[in-house]
């Protein structure tokens, strides 16, 4: 993916072509007024005045065609549009990635039967496909809207470093980058809920994202409960694969008796290690808060007849209330 664009770049940057341009050696009406005397003035003992004679003024105050490689001017316009559609087309396939991600998991948590013969994840790529492109390019717009103008702050706060008398407006510009970025954020949040409540419900995104934000604020201190543990236990795996991962380098370079310095070797390793891990631990991120969705939406729609009342979690809220619960087949929530 990454390729391609940068394939764009490479175009867009050598889409120019050759121009020329007039050039005046001397400029200074100084130096053309001088010529013009010493080409008047006349010294037949001075050999070198002699020979300066006999060169025309013309060579002073002609031009020379230079040729330079101009941009196009939708060249210029074509840059908008590749930022704008780089970010967008990013936003856009991960938004893919996590409606496949929830529709799998949804289909999973409400199917009763649990004897299903088609594949949970080639069924959410089908709905996907067939019913919530519209609403995946909508949800990834607004991260776009908000995310390009943030990263043209970036780039101006970066290039007003170099001027000194430029304080108040670096200040500004980070106050209103930190903005972007918290509200960025937040958006994306939501469009993530967003995205399993149309996988669930099959509905809009607006009217999905209006159900998921109703939903996270009525549930809010089991929301920032189970983020608080899950995003901690989530950490713990990243380091643990990391660590491990280093040691496993650390072993193999001590082994070379060519290498002295295992230092810098052994940080790349763990570096590239903990991005794997962070890819891979992300989704088991995103089944925990489609999980998280799925048992407010049942326990909204089905109250205590819902499945949500068959997990361990229940069976323990139950035991301390005293309270007797259906022996179902349990699933494991």
């Amino acid at each position: 993916f990454y390729s391609f664009w940068i394939l764009v770049v490479v175009c867009l940057t050598t889409a120019n072509y050759p121009g020329t341009k007039p050039v005046r050696p001397f400029t200074s009406d100084a130096v053309l007024d001088a010529a013009q005397a010493m080409a008047n003035k006349s010294s037949e003992s001075d050999k070198t005045l002699t020979e300066f004679n006999n060169i025309s003024v013309a060579s002073f105050t002609g031009t020379f065609t230079l040729v330079e490689f101009a941009d196009a001017t939708w060249v210029r316009y074509m840059w908008w549009v590749y930022l704008i559609g780089l970010v967008w087309t990013s936003e856009f396939i991960l938004a893919c990635q996590q409606m496949v991600i929830a529709g799998a998991v949804a289909r999973w948590y409400f199917n009763k039967d649990k004897v299903d013969s088609k594949p949970p994840v080639w069924t959410a790529y089908r709905h996907l496909i067939s019913y919530h492109l519209g609403s995946m390019a909508l949800g990834s717009l607004l991260i776009t809207l908000l995310k390009v103008p943030r990263l043209i702050l970036s780039y101006l706060a970066t290039k007003l470093k170099k001027y000194e008398q430029s304080d108040i407006a670096q200040c500004i510009a980070k106050c209103c980058i930190c903005c972007l970025y918290c509200f960025e954020n937040c958006i994306r949040y939501i469009n993530h809920n967003a995205y399993t409540v149309v996988a669930m419900q099959g509905i809009n995104f607006c009217p999905a994202a209006s159900r998921a934000w109703h939903v996270l604020v009525n549930n809010a201190l089991r929301l920032a409960t189970l983020n608080s543990v899950g995003d901690f236990i989530l950490f713990l795996g990243k380091l643990i694969v990391m660590t491990v991962t280093g040691c496993v380098g650390l072993f193999l370079f001590k082994r070379d008796p060519e290498l002295h310095l295992y230092a810098a070797p052994t940080l790349v390793v763990c570096l590239f290690a903990y991005f794997v891990a962070h890819c891979i631990i992300s989704l088991y991120e995103v089944v925990i808060d489609t999980l998280f969705l799925c048992v407010c939406e049942d326990q909204n729609i089905h109250g205590d007849e819902g499945k949500w009342r068959q997990s361990a979690i229940a069976n323990l809220s139950a035991a301390r209330n005293n309270t007797h619960i259906p022996e179902e087949a349990p699933i494991n929530t």
